[in-house]
């Protein structure tokens, strides 16, 4: 339980140096800190927010930090806002912390030759098996959800709940996986405030950041469909906003007619029956009497 914000850094590591599921890290630490303070007995989730029962140091700097944004305010904080508030350079505090202890490995580069980069190199590999066969054994069934511990349920309800499962057990071969482990984290979410809290602020930063538009507009798959300058579309692909009628086969007053351009039969229609009569075609204009 001690380990668990450096746990899933460590999974998130990928072989080429990057942070898998970088968005999400940060809620995952935030709410390792949660559940590593309720697991202490010095903050509680008593109808959805966080309840301080001992503010004393705990030890741990990270954790303090933590500790004190919690019993900074006025009013408790709702456990969902909590996890979810920005705390700028948190990921970057666990990294320094992971390297400091000679875990990882900061290469510093340059991406295409101008833009600076970081590259993290595991240094202590077995560590990092270690963490990832504590992952495997739930993943794979051998650790039945029914018999996991409080830190084994934690530990896979983060993972699950920033996307790191998705990444590990990727594609086809690994569904059953991803599936163990959604049963895993299901159960931690029913038992573990801490962790449902990880999971809704995920869930809702995952639907931001994909910003999906209101189905029933535009496309046949709820998508819409913006011209220039961001303007709708209609069904047919035309911006009916900058050119009103288009979509009839009207032309816009004062533009002169496209050569060799056609017109819909219900543009050809409107132009016979209210055109006057002496500019109808097949017709001679009306002798004066």
């Amino acid at each position: 339980m001690e380990t668990l914000a450096e746990d899933l850094l460590l999974l998130a590591v990928r072989p080429n140096g990057k942070l898998g599921a970088a968005p999400k890290l940060r809620f995952g630490l935030s709410g390792s800190e949660l559940v590593r303070l309720a697991a202490a007995r010095r903050v509680d989730i008593v109808r959805g927010r966080i309840v301080v029962l001992d503010a004393a140091p705990t030890g741990d700097d990270l954790l303090d930090a933590a500790l004190q944004t919690m019993a900074g305010g006025r009013r408790q904080p709702a456990a969902k806002a909590w996890v979810a508030r920005s705390r700028p350079g948190l990921v970057d505090r666990y990294l320094d912390r992971l390297a400091a202890a000679g875990v990882i490995r900061a290469e510093r580069r340059q991406v295409m030759g101008l833009f600076p980069g970081t590259r993290w190199v595991v240094v202590d590999t077995a560590r990092q098996a270690q963490v990832r066969a504590r992952l495997d054994a739930i993943a794979s069934g051998s650790v039945v959800p029914g018999r996991l511990d409080s830190e084994q349920a934690a530990f896979a309800g983060l993972a699950g709940a920033i996307g790191l499962a998705a990444l590990i057990y990727p594609g086809f071969a690994g569904a059953a996986a991803r599936k163990n482990l959604k049963k895993a984290a299901t159960r931690a979410r029913s038992e573990s405030p801490e962790v449902s809290a990880v999971a809704d602020a995920a869930a809702a930063t995952d639907a931001a950041a994909r910003g999906r538009p209101r189905p029933g507009r535009g496309d046949a798959g709820g998508h819409e469909r913006l011209g220039p300058g961001g303007h709708r579309r209609g069904g047919g692909g035309v911006d009916r906003r900058r050119h009103p009628g288009r979509h009839l086969g009207f032309r816009r007053r004062g533009r002169p007619p496209r050569r060799g351009g056609r017109r819909s039969p219900l543009a050809r229609g409107f132009t016979q029956f209210a055109a006057p009569a002496a500019c109808r075609p097949g017709l001679d204009p009306p002798r004066p009497e």
